[in-house]
């Protein structure tokens, strides 16, 4: 059983809504349009599958994953690698 220092420390509590609290569910905010974002599907030179949001209106990467920074780090320890076993 793990300690309960490892839990989240009790913070503020927030009130229900009269709303909520009754049981109305609150109206839902309506997502991005799905024709303005486009997917695009790729395969890097090691096989790794990259998957990337477009902005179709104005070109713009909306994300990627796996995200750049991963990408780095992985091929930074990659190349660690080779160069050792080299």
């Amino acid at each position: 059983m793990e300690p309960l220092s490892n839990f989240p420390q009790p913070g503020p509590v927030r009130p229900v809504p009269p709303d909520v609290a009754a049981g109305h569910r609150p109206q839902a905010t309506p997502g991005p349009n799905t024709a303005n974002v486009g997917i695009e599907y790729s395969h890097r030179a090691d096989g790794l599958q990259q998957l990337t949001f477009i902005d179709m209106r104005t070109g713009v990467v909306i994300s990627s994953t796996p995200p750049p920074q991963v990408l780095a780090v992985v091929d930074s320890i990659v190349a660690a690698i080779r160069q050792r076993e080299a």
